[in-house]
């Protein structure tokens, strides 16, 4: 020991980072879902997760040398002592394995010694290389997201241990492995796996025992050995199992061992970095694409990048405060400039209002084309309004933005009204985002100025002193002329102009409106259906035969298998050993005339009626603001389709046919004098499919004002339309909105409870009868083949990744998005172009009527008695009027004195 310090004094330990290559590959893929594909088509997305984290782990450990290790071929170093080793891992997504051969490209193109070894495993090459270079004098650093790793930890050893996506991460040593598994110390981490098996790599371990468990009893008697000896004192089924799968034990624990004998030729003493040629490197990442990331890496070698290869570094100049703030900004509005803004106060959820912030003033930046102003207070509320009303306003979230001068609660003063103020002279950016690719899920600034497709980017470290606000105000400045370059680009500007950005001052106001709730009626539902719960619960017990948490998957599970003998054949157990109790699977069970079929439907119906209660009758009154409402958030950038969604609370998600969601309606009521009214276009997506495809016989059938189901049943079965049954008319209309949404027969047939044949033949009779729309999805499908994405009629792109993947799951999911996006995006359109007109014409009428949500395909409004006939007129003629088809657009209007009474 006296030995090694002296050794270390003199020559101070050099530190190396060994990178386990699959787990960090398989972290990448997951955490970044967006579609990314290289020039050539290939996709991208775990190589950017990937070198996303290397440059951190580079930037915050800066060790002297780094190494690669990978997997090769099949495990079989551990498949030799356990058969069955990781053997119910499904096969690796496609688009991941073609990124394999990517990453060791590119990792040799940074000079990073890449390791594998035949038939062993990433973690035993991690686990030879900490043995060897904690023995030769170097610091390891371990770089994975595998828990089983931690058992590595030594005063020289550490694992950084990747615990969410692909940023947040923990140093391990043997401290804080002995913290996190209380008690049990890295040595002993193979023993806790030997009782506690590993399920997601068929480690077996001892039934029954958990983590907790397997902690206590290695604490107890200090080792799995200790614990087998002890196993007689070991009480109940625990103990019972212990002694009957001891051998399952010392196998679970061989095979969690951590191998540090792989046989490797590698020389710790050549692992330096950084080596690389920047040349070489800026060739292979600027090749993929990553423009921002290949300055970053030849940065982190200490070289220049060239200029031509160099990705805007943001850089934020010095803040103005005071008058010097104030007289910048009349500058900016006096000339027109575009400005950006951003909010600096307390994590809260968005659209919170702003009394929850009066302890902490509000700040608020504001970037200019040369400065970075500071205004807090008053001063910020007075810029921000200033701006809504007289200035060009960009941001990455708007509608949240102006909701500080304009509150959700309306009980609260709005300094700026929506209708004060201009969409022209908006611009959200993560609206832009959207629109440029709306499956891709990431539009905060930070990641759009990121993203290789936009900026590619980097931005700086928050401090006190440029806070991210601050960074957020200027990068979104930015990023403003280029999204909206590449709007223009994609053809998706009009849309942003024309739909998008009138649309979120209408949103706005909506949110600001709110719908009216009563709490007693919440309250007294929710005391009705918890007696109704609590009986239910009793029933279940009673059918068991013993209390339970029938919340519990694995002991509803133990019920329904062990107790009631329900049949497990086909199904497949969870990765934590119990057969599955989701929806799917016990709804067949409780149709399927066992014996216990009854009980399973009292358990379903238990759910639901748990889901309602806990979901919105207990939930929604401590919603209600002081304005007496309710106030939900309308987003634009969450569903891909181009749908809205509702959030805090989610208003689109009371079920509409249940008797329970008509309950929870009721509680959503008007003021004495007003009623309810809703809106809603008539089949909407069947009339575009109609007038996209052409089918004559889809059209006449429209436009002969028939029952179109029944008109469907004729023609799909063969008989007189007087002739048609109510059950014929079922099946009919269950074709006709699974042709829209791309259903295949397998889907039919389990929504008809039908043999997949009969299904098969229904649809093959369906585009018999129709033949122009079968020629019309096939061309849809050709279409995004060859462009990469589906176009509604009014120009908004879904872009389709998979729609020629090799997978056959993938590439069938992708056909039908073709099939659908064009009807659905299309109804989403028209609908948010109706939302814009109908608020100026009723200002233009001057009418008090308000509309107070959107749901789908549907216009909700709090209607002043005395305008009932007005607004439903007007609703219904610019509802109408929104599109030309070859097919009539039609609107249904119905009104109640509450939301359950109007639908």
């Amino acid at each position: 020991m006296a030995d090694t310090l002296a050794a270390t004094q003199d020559h101070p330990r050099r530190t190396i980072a060994v990178i386990d290559g699959n787990s960090l590959m398989h972290r990448a893929f997951h955490a970044i879902r967006q579609p990314m594909t290289a020039p050539d088509g290939r996709a991208t997305n775990a190589l950017f997760g990937f070198f996303n984290m290397f440059i951190k782990l580079v930037e915050s450990f800066s060790p002297d040398g780094v190494i690669c290790a990978f997997d090769k071929g099949k495990p079989q170093v551990r498949i030799n002592m356990l058969p069955q080793y990781k053997a119910q891992r499904p096969p690796m997504d496609e688009s991941l394995h073609e990124q394999f051969p990517m990453v060791k490209d590119l990792l040799r193109a940074l000079d990073v010694p890449v390791v594998e070894l035949e038939g062993w495993e990433g973690d035993d090459i991690l686990g030879t290389l900490a043995h060897r270079g904690e023995a030769e004098g170097y610091d390891m650093l371990l770089f994975t997201g595998d828990r089983d790793m931690y058992q590595l930890a030594t005063d020289h050893v550490r694992i950084v241990a990747t615990k969410k996506g692909v940023s947040d991460v923990s140093i391990m040593t043997p401290e804080s492995v002995d913290d996190l598994y209380h008690g049990v110390t890295p040595k002993l981490v193979p023993d806790f796996y030997g009782l506690k098996g590993d399920t997601s790599d068929n480690i077996p371990g001892v039934p029954g025992i958990g983590p907790k468990k397997a902690a206590a009893l290695i604490v107890q008697y200090g080792s799995l050995d200790n614990v087998i000896a002890h196993a007689d004192e070991v009480k109940g089924k625990m103990g019972e199992n212990l002694r009957a799968h001891v051998d399952d034990a010392l196998l679970s624990r061989k095979v969690a061992t951590i191998r540090t004998d792989a046989p490797l030729d590698v020389n710790l003493a050549d692992a330096k970095f950084p080596t690389f040629d920047p040349a070489e490197v800026a060739k292979a990442f600027s090749a993929l694409g990553f423009t921002g990331m290949t300055q970053r890496l030849v940065r982190l070698g200490g070289y220049d990048v060239p200029q031509e290869q160099a990705a805007p570094s943001l850089a934020l100049p010095e803040p103005l405060f005071g008058d010097a703030a104030e007289k910048c900004l009349d500058a900016a509005v006096a000339d027109g400039s575009w400005v950006a803004a951003a909010l600096e106060r307390p994590d809260a959820k968005r659209g919170q209002q702003t009394a929850l912030f009066d302890e902490t003033p509000t700040v608020l930046w504001v970037a200019t084309a040369e400065d970075l102003l500071r205004f807090a207070g008053d001063a910020a509320t007075s810029a921000l309004a200033r701006l809504a009303r007289e200035g060009r306003l960009a941001a990455g979230d708007v509608k949240a933005l102006l909701h500080e001068v304009c509150p959700m609660d309306s009980a609260e003063e709005a300094l700026v009204a929506p209708k004060d103020m201009d969409a022209a002279r908006l611009f959200d950016c993560g609206v832009a985002g959207y629109l440029l690719d709306s499956d891709s899920g990431h539009f905060s600034v930070e990641e759009l100025y990121q993203n290789p497709r936009v900026l590619g980017g980097t931005l700086p470290e928050a401090t006190d002193d440029a806070p991210a606000a601050a960074i957020e105000a200027v990068a979104a400045l930015a990023l403003m002329p280029r999204l909206a370059e590449l709007l223009e680009k994609d053809g998706s500007d009009g849309l942003f102009r024309k739909v998008e950005m009138p649309l979120l001052l209408v949103l706005l106001e909506m949110e600001r409106t709110g719908l009216h709730a009563d709490p007693e009626r919440l309250r007294e539902q929710s005391d009705a259906l918890g007696a109704e719960i609590g009986r239910m619960v009793a029933e279940i017990h009673a059918a068991a035969g013993e209390d339970f948490n029938i919340d519990s998957p694995r002991q509803l599970s133990h019920v329904l298998f062990d107790v009631w003998g329900l049949p497990t054949q086909g199904l497949k157990k969870t990765r934590k050993g119990f057969y599955s109790t989701n929806a799917k699977v016990i709804e067949g069970f409780a149709e399927g005339g066992y014996e216990a079929s009854k009980y399973v439907r009292e358990v379903l119906d238990y759910r639901e009626r748990a889901k309602i209660k806990n979901t919105y009758l207990d939930a929604l009154p401590q919603l209600i603001r002081r304005d007496g409402r309710i106030h939900t958030t309308l987003n634009q950038t969450v569903a891909a389709t181009g749908r809205l969604s509702s959030s805090d609370p989610n208003l689109q998600n009371i079920p509409t046919r249940s008797e329970l969601g008509h309950r929870v309606r009721t509680a959503f009521t008007v003021p004495e004098d007003c009623v309810f009214l809703a809106c809603d276009y008539s089949q909407i997506e069947l009339r575009l499919l109609a007038h996209l495809s052409g089918d004559e016989h889809l059209v006449a059938a429209f436009n002969e004002g028939a029952d179109f189901h029944r008109a469907t049943a004729a023609r799909v079965f063969g008989v007189p339309v007087e002739e048609v049954t109510p059950q014929l008319r079922s099946r009919a209309k269950a074709v006709n909105f699974g042709i829209v949404y791309g259903q295949q027969a397998y889907g039919l047939a389990s929504s008809l409870k039908i043999p997949r044949a009969e299904a098969q033949e229904m649809i093959d009779r369906y585009f018999e009868a129709y033949p122009g729309v079968r020629a019309y999805l096939d061309q849809s499908i050709a279409f995004a083949r060859k462009n990469g994405y589906a176009i509604t009629m009014y120009g908004r792109k879904r872009h389709i990744k998979d729609i020629n993947s090799r997978n056959f799951q993938l590439r069938s999911f992708a056909e039908r998005t073709a099939m659908n996006h064009p009807m659905q995006g299309t109804a989403a359109d028209i609908i948010k172009i109706a939302m814009t007109r109908v608020p100026s014409r009723l200002r233009e009428e001057g009418l008090r009527s308000k509309l107070v949500l959107q749901i789908h395909d549907e216009l909700d409004f709090e209607v002043p008695k005395d305008e009932i006939d007005a607004l439903s007129e007007l609703v219904r003629d610019t509802m109408q009027g929104v599109a030309k088809l070859r097919v009539p657009l039609l609107a249904d209007v119905s009104y109640g004195k509450n939301w359950a009474e109007a639908k």
